[in-house]
């Protein structure tokens, strides 16, 4: 019972609605005791999770990962700032936390920290039924910081300062911060296909998805290229079932 009590679920309709670039945005504020910060505005830039706050100073905290069952190395992914850019939101179908460290009991003492179970999208009875969602999307800067313009730098450059300063002014007024801040538009993907084969015996699942985003410093941008392939075969008049998950994913941040 009190294990139970240490496990939340959150599900795909309940999901934050939004082009989200890392799946643990779908899931943030959703969960008590579970925290969720972004580690920078820039596209790609993966979360800092914590499960019922940090327990250590000096090891990590972050919680363990388990991708249908597949452990995930939250901290060590070749190419991948956070390794949940590598997974595409639009193929999860649920959430669970594991809060207690209990946990541990499970997956051992890399559960001391909590667990993030995340299961996707398969296949199931039925016709064979097509998905395609394309979203486009705009961002601005909300503020920028309110600093003196030239014209005001150099009346006080003038009116304060020595020879020296004023020989060092220019002619030209450039606001810097127009100069490195942009609008960013961006273009999220997604097409699939679901059902059942072999007379309802194969329920597959096939997914591809691009994600284009740009950072609204000039230089930013990340692209993510996700494909998915879910088999669920089943033998035995069901009495046995077997799960086949392939994916892949090619991400590029700048």
């Amino acid at each position: 019972t009190l294990f139970r009590s240490a496990v939340a679920s959150v599900k795909a309709k309940d999901f934050n609605q939004g082009v989200f670039a890392a799946p643990d945005q779908l899931i943030q504020g959703k969960v008590a005791g579970v925290q969720i910060t972004t580690n920078s505005g820039a596209p790609g830039a993966g979360s800092r999770i914590r499960i019922r706050g940090g327990a250590s100073l000096n090891a990590s905290n972050d919680p363990l990962i388990v991708i249908d069952g597949v452990l995930v190395d939250n901290a060590n992914v070749a190419g991948a700032v956070n390794p949940l850019n590598l997974i595409n939101p639009n193929d999860i179908e649920n959430f669970t936390i594991l809060k207690d460290p209990s946990a541990a009991a499970i997956y051992g003492s890399r559960a001391s920290n909590g667990v993030i179970l995340i299961t996707t999208k398969k296949g199931k009875k039925g016709k064979v039924k097509f998905n395609f969602n394309l979203q486009g999307f705009l961002q601005q800067p909300a503020n920028k910081v309110d600093i003196l313009s030239a014209d005001e730098l150099s009346t006080i450059v003038k009116a304060k300062g020595t020879t020296s300063d004023v020989s060092k002014l220019g002619s030209v007024s450039t606001d810097w911060q127009d100069e490195i801040y942009k609008n960013a538009f961006g273009q999220d993907l997604n097409l699939s296909a679901s059902g059942a084969v072999l007379d309802g015996k194969l329920p597959f699942r096939i997914s591809g998805g691009f994600l284009n985003q740009d950072g609204i410093l000039r230089t930013d941008n990340f692209k993510r290229l996700t494909g998915a392939i879910n088999l669920s075969p089943r033998f035995l008049k069901e009495k046995l079932k077997v799960d086949l998950n392939f994916k892949i994913a090619k991400t590029n941040i700048e």
